[in-house]
């Protein structure tokens, strides 16, 4: 159950919902707690990645309210809340527009400052994570993204499985 659920939450971006809005869960190397009730006192309900998109609504007292990617009826199904904290959302529009999964070949990949390998290497990304991207530099480079919408650098296309998303 938990891994079906975890997968559902994997695609956030790929059923468009009106309530709900894209978020990203920080990236601190671990997981996040999603709650029962807007608390820590609240018992957990699932565990999120770090690093991942998850729908939400908007809420108050520093929590927000988390919902699943799948729908029954019209809206998608609520699961819990998330602290505030845990979450990066946009700060502009644009500033991210999609997200590609790098693939898995046991380490991590580049990211340069410009697109082409005879460029310096200004960052890294691990194998088998997901980033922000927007737009292409020609079929072959991607330009890449922080999760607050600054510009890292550049990434081979061949690296990326871009998934199905809309854009913010």
């Amino acid at each position: 159950m938990r891994k079906a659920m975890t997968i559902l939450l994997m695609l956030a971006l790929a059923i468009p919902c009106l309530a709900q809005k894209p978020c990203l869960v920080k990236d601190e190397g671990g997981e996040t707690n999603i709650r029962k009730g807007p608390g820590t006192k609240y018992e957990i309900v699932e565990k999120v990645p770090d690093g991942m998109f998850i729908n939400y609504v908007p809420g108050t007292n520093g929590w927000h309210k988390v919902y699943t990617t799948y729908t029954s009826g019209e809206e998608q199904d609520f699961i819990g809340y998330i602290a505030a904290s845990k979450v990066v959302i946009p700060k502009r529009a644009g500033a991210w527009k999609y997200v590609a999964h790098v693939k898995d070949e046991g380490g991590e990949t580049n990211i340069r400052k410009g697109p082409g390998t005879k460029y310096d290497i200004v960052g890294k990304v691990k194998d088998n994570s997901y980033i922000l991207y927007s737009g292409e530099y020609g079929d072959k480079w991607y330009k890449v993204y922080t999760q607050t919408g600054a510009l890292r650098g550049y990434i081979s296309a061949n690296k990326l499985e871009p998934l199905e998303s809309p854009a913010f």
